[in-house]
């Protein structure tokens, strides 16, 4: 499906009064299209059993798109979705939930959390989220100087490591973990039953500022699934991920962006490439609004960024289940 958008740039300042018109727009498009076309199964897949959902990646995931940017019936509290605040669940309500790094700015938590809800309303949601801004997955990058060479300790970044008790692994996958598995322990402390429905990725920026973090972006998410497949257990779990750096032409600095791009397509299971990765699917952005700056998203375009994550998973989920239903198109084509 082609994207409803032209890839306009919108000012930061108040929302378009036709923002829920647009969102609505999307809807009815997927609708036709086929996307709720086996809204009967989803709905059916509903259990006492909680979806726990791991978001992660850098600024695109961190978010600095402004809440009182969205109409107020999009920011309403959402009923069974709670959000972890790095102590304990909250219920999720974005004009008190702190879901970025500011209070008042949002991620694609908000409109992934809303899709998700409301395809499955009584099914209990938690949302743990990390993200390092500007940060890479390279194992060559040292947060943001390229140092090259094999893996080594305490560099800033993604790295996952071989194993869990890799020396290498990178300070923020350590960070990451430590914050999903912090998350689940108070689950299973609360005597919660739950399991690890989905992973979200949103991160790559970075790694388009250099040669070899950029064309071989597809081994290190390979890499990253496997050991969070790994630390996860033998149930499969998809990886949903977004193509970072839409806008053409790019920023200066992103000096290998068409290759990373291009790398993110490959890596997608559909793509039929040798770099495909099973159960990771990417998700396309483009024309989803960006800030002026052509790199960030506006609160609209994680809004729509968190939908289409959204449901993208759950025709990943249905995928691994093989409980397809009706045919479900692409969320967008490949390019």
């Amino acid at each position: 499906m082609k994207s409803l958008y032209t890839g306009q740039h919108f000012d930061t300042g108040k929302h378009s009064p036709n923002v829920i018109g647009r969102v609505g727009a999307t809807v009815v498009t997927w609708l036709i299209c086929g996307w709720f076309a086996s809204a009967a199964t989803v709905m059916a897949q509903t259990s006492s059993m909680a979806e726990v959902y791991f978001l992660s990646g850098q600024s695109n995931m961190q978010g600095i798109g402004k809440l009182d940017q969205l109409p107020a019936p999009l920011t309403h509290p959402l009923d069974h979705v709670f959000f972890w605040n790095g102590s304990a669940f909250e219920k999720l309500d974005p004009n008190t939930t702190k879901i970025s790094s500011r209070k008042g700015e949002l991620g694609p938590e908000l409109g992934f959390a809303k899709a998700i809800s409301q395809l499955r309303p009584d099914q209990t949601i938690y949302l743990v989220k990390f993200a390092a801004s500007g940060q890479p997955l390279h194992h060559g990058w040292d947060g943001n100087q390229w140092v090259g060479g094999s893996p080594s300790p305490m560099r800033k970044n993604f790295y996952p490591g071989l194993s869990a008790d890799d020396p290498n692994i990178g300070v923020h996958f350590q960070a990451m973990m430590q914050r999903f598995k912090s998350a689940t322990q108070a689950l299973s402390q609360a005597n919660i039953d739950f399991k690890v429905a989905g992973l979200v990725w949103m991160q790559g920026e970075q790694d388009a500022k250099h040669e070899i973090s950029a064309t071989s972006y597809a081994e290190s998410l390979a890499l990253l699934k496997q050991r969070w497949q790994e630390d996860l257990g033998p149930t499969e779990v998809p990886l949903v991920f977004g193509q970072v750096l839409a806008h053409s032409p790019t920023l200066a600095r992103f000096t290998h962006r068409d290759p990373l791009r291009q790398s993110m397509v490959n890596a997608d299971m559909n793509s039929k490439h040798v770099d495909a990765i099973n159960n990771v699917w990417m998700q396309s952005t483009t024309g989803m609004p960006l800030l002026k700056d052509t790199v960030h998203y506006n609160a609209e375009g994680q809004f729509l960024l968190g939908q289409s994550f959204a449901l993208l998973m759950i025709r990943a989920q249905n995928s691994i289940s093989g409980n397809m239903g009706a045919a479900l198109p692409q969320s967008d084509e490949i390019p």
